[in-house]
């Protein structure tokens, strides 16, 4: 959640099921972070998902444990 993904890591990480989640009016940490993050592992064909609040500023944690499906998605991930 309004993070910063080191790219040369998404072989790494690739396996990992992600859910990003950015403000697209982040004024700390830039949303073009977790854009070029999410391509990255999208190229890389990862189990990731992204989610872009307009008009949020750098809490976007806010709107995304309060969204319905995180914890429906969360708990459907399994470890290979």
């Amino acid at each position: 959640i309004c993070g910063w993904g080191d790219t040369s890591k998404v072989k790494v990480i690739n396996d990992i099921p992600l859910w990003i989640f950015h403000g697209a009016d982040d004024d700390i940490v830039k949303v073009s972070h977790s854009r070029k993050m999410y391509h990255a592992l999208h190229e890389a064909k990862a189990n990731v998902k992204y989610t872009e609040y307009p008009g949020i500023n750098h809490d976007s944690w806010l709107k995304a444990y309060r969204d319905p499906e995180l914890l429906e998605w969360l708990f459907l991930q399994k470890k290979k």
